[in-house]
């Protein structure tokens, strides 16, 4: 199994990104930044490294619970509408949402609310580091593994190499990072005064999009860019349609 090298104390590359021209931009920047710099923490062992699989299902997990986050907070305050979206419970009991709406934002992103989608956020590292598309997972092949793993004993697990799969569970770390990640976007931090106001809901998934290609650009030669891309979007569509109880 890969392990990373121990990430810098500065979130490098995260001052090239740049939301300009409207009001919530500075505090983009400051959640990008601070989600870069503090993610891996909770996934450290005792020596200070993380295993690389684990911290790119969590970062996918958590992009995708993001985009749902955001895409209902466009829908409740009317800046979209609901379109094609159907809650369905599994054997199992569990409750999946699908529908393209939260495919299409989660992917493709949506440049009116300044989302620039997370596929593009990892194709475009893998690009500036000399790959070609032909190198990426096919993105349709990503939707239909992750559809017919759900309510199976493979539920929620990339189909990668044995090796590369997570050490944990990739709900249990969504549920864990979520509660993790949750403060640095409402900027409620229980030791220290906030500077800043919360970000608001429908720009959250921005921000995780964008810290996630930063961290992945980070990590980027740790292992080949299929099974890495593989891991972060299977985790990422598996995220977005978990529906909390």
């Amino acid at each position: 199994m890969s392990d990373s090298p121990v990430l810098d104390n500065q979130p490098t590359g995260s001052n090239g990104v740049v939301w300009k021209d409207f009001p919530e931009a500075a505090l983009l920047n400051r959640v990008t930044a601070e989600i870069v710099h503090n993610f891996p923490r909770p996934l450290q062992d005792d020596n200070r490294r993380v295993h690389t699989p684990t911290l790119f299902v969590a970062l996918g997990s958590v992009c995708g619970f993001a985009a749902q986050t955001s895409l209902f907070s466009l829908i409740k305050t009317g800046l979209r509408p609901e379109q094609d979206m159907m809650a369905h419970t599994l054997t199992g009991g569990q409750t999946f949402l699908f529908g393209e709406q939260l495919n299409q934002f989660l992917l493709q992103g949506d440049p009116t609310v300044h989302n620039f989608g997370l596929w593009p956020c990892l194709s475009g590292v893998a690009i500036q580091k000399n790959c070609s598309p032909q190198d990426f997972p096919d993105l349709n092949t990503q939707f239909a593994s992750v559809a017919s793993r759900l309510g199976t004993a493979e539920e929620g697990v990339p189909d990668v190499a044995p090796s590369f799969r997570p050490l944990i569970a990739t709900e249990s770390l969504r549920e864990a990072m979520w509660a993790y990640v949750e403060p640095i976007f409402l900027q409620d931090y229980p030791d220290k005064q906030a500077a800043y106001d919360p970000l608001p809901k429908h720009l959250w998934s921005s921000a995780m999009n964008v810290a996630a290609g930063i961290l992945f650009s980070k990590m980027f030669n740790v292992m080949d860019v299929r099974t890495a891309m593989t891991l972060i979007l299977q985790s990422a569509i598996f995220g977005s349609k978990i529906i909390e109880n």
